[in-house]
């Protein structure tokens, strides 16, 4: 490796790990309580090095809301290239406890921290707009991968792809709610019967569906 890509490489990680201290301060201090002192000390680097890669704050706070997106469609498309084979039915509620954990990442935490601040900070949150578009590109991207080798007509992708959105929507307001309570705590019944409920609903919507298109193939076969 030659003495400039080295450089490159070590840059890239320094970068990386103030970020991800950044993120670790936005997730247990919130957006007001973070100060560009605690993020170096945390990535461990000078402060000068830091200054090198983010000269202002508002440069570091955009930075990282660009690995929070990076870093919550990597561990996305990592559990879903994990999920077990199934029926789309199956695998869809194994895809709300894989988007349910997703959902009390430090990572969507810091998120909400930036959401929030960026109501009242125009650059902020235009930065948002922008990196919040990607994110939704990167999660219909996972759900290709979600449906699989699965033999989905265009209609019938279209159908659980609403119901994906659906359930995406319910466990964001879920999460925002599940915030008001210690990390460390399980989830209390109300938000587990709710995860319950929304199994429930899966099946009623595409259980039938998939239940014709049995019956048909056994017809056919008889």
């Amino acid at each position: 490796m030659s003495q400039s890509s080295l450089q490159e490489e070590r840059s890239a990680e320094t970068r990386k790990r103030v970020l991800d201290a950044a993120i670790s301060c936005l997730n247990e201090r919130g957006y007001a309580g973070i100060t560009t002192s605690e993020i170096a000390e945390r990535a461990g680097v000078s402060r000068g090095a830091q200054v090198h890669h983010f000269r202002h704050k508002q440069d570091l706070v955009i930075g990282a809301l660009d690995r929070i997106c990076e870093l919550r469609l990597a561990q996305l498309s990592q559990e879903v290239e994990q999920l077990p084979a199934g029926t789309p039915v199956s695998r869809l509620e194994m895809l709300i406890d894989v988007m349910w954990a997703g959902f009390q990442h430090p990572a969507f935490y810091a998120w909400l921290e930036l959401v929030v601040a960026s109501r009242t900070d125009p650059i902020l949150r235009a930065a948002m707009r922008r990196i919040s578009y990607r994110l939704g590109i990167g999660f219909k991207s996972a759900f290709v991968n979600f449906l699989g080798n699965q033999i989905v007509s265009p209609a019938r992708a279209e159908t659980i792809q609403s119901v994906v959105e659906v359930i995406f929507g319910k466990l964001e307001s879920m999460a925002i709610e599940r915030a008001l309570i210690e990390p460390d705590q399980p989830d209390p019944p109300a938000l587990a019967e709710s995860i319950s409920d929304l199994k429930q609903i899966v099946r009623k919507l595409l259980s039938p569906m998939y239940a014709t298109e049995n019956v048909g193939m056994v017809s056919r076969d008889a």
